[in-house]
C-alpha cells in the first residue's frame, strides 16, 4: 500500500491532461497556482480559469495522502477509497505518470460548481494567479479549451496553458488578376471574386466563431461552403447567423471542433460580386477574423479588390479643348465596352457600345471598372470639320496596383480638315471676264480706226 501511495504521488506531480481539464496537487498549508495563457493570444482577449477541488491533500514535503472532500461519499471512477478514507489510483499497470482519457473524463463528471474554490482571469498574455488555495488536488478548466500540462511544486504550482490559437488565412482564389499570395486582385465591375479562408484548428480551444466584413463595393453572394480537403462539412456542424456589422458569421459547434485534431484545416469558400467601378486607389476591403474561447480573437487577415479606369481628354491641333468627339473602347477580343448599372459587358456591335462624348472642356467621361488587359480607344463620332483621330492602344498590367497603372489617361488630338482642290476650277467666270476684256478691246480699236479715217 505504501508503494502505491508513492506511485500515486508521482502521478499527481507529473500529470498531463487530455480533454477539457488538468489536475495538480499541493502539500500541507496553502499555496497558489499561476497560469500562463496560450502564446499568440489577442492583446485585449481574456481567458477565465475555474479551479475545482477534487480531493483534500496532506503531506510532509515528500509523501502526500489524499482524502475525499468533506461531504463527498465516493471517489470518481478509476480511484479507490480505503477504510481509512485514503484515495488512491485504482489501476496498477500502464503509464502511471499520466491519467488516461477515461480517468480524466471521470473527474470532469465528478466535480460540480460547488467544488470551485477559485476563478481567475488572464488578460492578453499576462498570467492569471489563484492565491491562498487550501491543500488539495485540483481540476482546472479554461474558457479557451483545455489546459494541457501542469507542473507542481510545494507550495506553488505553475500551469502552462498549452492550447494553441486557431490561425485564419484568407485569400482571393478567383479574379482576373491575383498577386502571388492572393491578398490583392484586379477584377472587372459586375464580376464575381471567390474567397478561400483556411482556419487551422488549434489544440484544445473551442468557441470558434468566424467573422467576415466586406466594405462597400462588394456584395456577398450567400454561397458559403465549408470543407476539409475535398469533403464538404455538413451544415449541422455550424450555423450562419450573421452578427451585427458582419457580412458573414459562422458559429462552429463545439462538439464538432473537439473531434478535429490540432492542425486540421477548415476551408471556407464563398464569393462576392464587385459592385463598384471606383476601386482604383480605394479598393474594396474584405477582412476575416475568428473568435475562440472567451473573448479571444485571431489576428485579422484582409484582402483587397481593385479595378482600373481610362480617362480621355480631347483637343484640336492648337491645343484647345474640342467638344463633340465620341469614343468607344474595344478589348483584345475585338468586343466593345458597355457599362450598364455598374456591370461591364463586352458586345459585338459597336452600335451597342457605351459611347462617351467630349464636353466644352474637352473632357470625356472615364471608362471605369476595368480589369487587367489590352484595350483600344476608338473615335466613333468625329466633330464636324475635323479629321478622325487614329485608334490608340493602352495596357492595364496584371498585379500592378500603382496609380500609374490603375488610373491611366490620354489626350487625343483632332486636326482640322483642309479644303481639297475641285475639278471645275472657276467654271464660266473666267470666260465672262476674258470675253468682256476682248469686247472692250474691240470697242477701243473701232473708235480708234474711225478717228483715223476722219482725218
Amino acid at each position: 500500500m505504501k508503494n502505491m501511495k508513492k506511485m500515486f504521488a508521482l502521478l499527481l506531480a507529473m500529470v498531463m491532461v487530455l480533454g477539457m481539464s488538468t489536475l495538480t496537487a499541493f502539500a500541507a498549508g496553502t499555496g497558489s497556482i499561476t497560469i500562463t495563457p496560450p502564446s499568440g493570444v489577442d492583446a485585449d482577449g481574456t481567458n477565465t480559469y475555474k479551479i475545482y477541488k477534487v480531493f483534500d491533500a496532506d503531506g510532509n514535503g515528500t509523501n502526500i495522502s489524499y482524502k475525499l472532500v468533506t461531504g463527498k461519499t465516493k471517489a470518481p471512477a478509476g480511484f479507490t477509497v480505503d477504510a481509512a478514507g485514503n484515495v488512491t489510483l485504482s489501476r496498477t499497470t500502464g503509464d502511471l505518470t499520466q491519467l488516461t482519457a477515461a480517468e480524466i473524463a471521470a473527474i470532469a463528471g465528478y466535480v460540480k460548481e460547488a467544488d470551485v474554490v477559485a476563478t481567475v482571469t488572464s488578460e492578453g498574455s499576462a498570467n492569471a494567479v489563484a492565491k491562498n488555495l487550501p491543500n488539495g488536488y485540483y481540476y482546472i478548466t479554461t474558457t479557451t479549451g483545455s489546459v494541457v500540462t501542469i507542473t507542481t511544486t510545494n507550495p506553488f504550482a505553475t500551469v502552462n496553458d498549452k492550447n494553441t490559437v486557431p490561425v485564419v488565412d484568407k485569400k482571393i482564389t478567383g479574379a482576373s488578376s491575383l498577386d502571388e499570395d492572393g491578398k490583392k486582385a484586379l477584377a472587372q465591375v459586375g464580376t464575381d471574386v471567390t474567397y478561400t479562408v483556411d482556419i487551422t484548428v488549434g489544440k484544445g480551444a473551442v468557441g470558434y466563431v468566424f467573422h467576415d466584413t466586406m466594405s462597400a463595393g462588394l456584395s456577398y453572394n450567400n454561397d458559403v461552403v465549408v470543407k476539409i480537403g475535398d469533403t464538404v462539412v455538413g451544415t449541422d456542424k455550424y450555423s450562419t447567423v450573421t452578427a451585427e456589422g458582419d457580412t458573414l458569421t459562422i458559429h462552429f459547434n463545439d462538439e464538432y471542433i473537439k473531434t478535429l485534431a490540432a492542425g486540421t484545416k477548415l476551408n471556407i469558400i464563398y464569393s462576392a460580386k464587385v459592385t463598384s467601378d471606383a476601386l482604383t486607389m480605394d479598393p474594396a476591403n474584405n477582412t476575416a477574423t475568428i473568435d475562440y474561447g472567451n473573448g479571444y480573437h485571431s489576428t485579422s487577415t484582409s484582402v483587397k479588390v481593385y479595378n482600373a479606369k481610362f480617362t480621355v481628354t480631347k483637343q484640336d491641333g492648337n491645343g484647345q479643348a474640342l467638344a463633340g468627339a465620341g469614343f468607344v473602347l474595344k478589348n483584345a477580343d475585338g468586343k466593345y465596352y458597355n457599362l450598364t448599372g455598374n456591370v461591364v459587358t463586352w458586345v459585338d456591335n459597336i452600335a451597342n457600345a457605351t459611347e462617351y462624348t467630349s464636353g466644352a472642356d474637352g473632357a470625356v467621361t472615364a471608362f471605369t471598372g476595368l480589369a487587367d488587359g489590352t484595350y483600344t480607344l476608338v473615335e466613333k463620332t468625329v466633330p464636324a470639320g475635323y479629321n478622325k483621330a487614329a485608334d490608340s492602344t493602352f495596357k492595364i498590367e496584371a498585379r500592378n496596383y500603382t496609380q500609374q497603372n490603375l488610373e491611366q489617361a490620354s489626350t487625343v488630338i483632332n486636326n482640322a480638315g483642309t479644303q481639297l482642290p475641285s475639278t471645275g476650277g472657276m467654271g464660266t467666270t473666267l470666260f465672262y471676264v476674258v470675253g468682256g476684256i476682248l469686247v472692250l478691246a474691240a470697242g477701243i480699236m473701232l473708235v480708234a480706226r474711225k478717228r483715223m479715217s476722219s482725218r
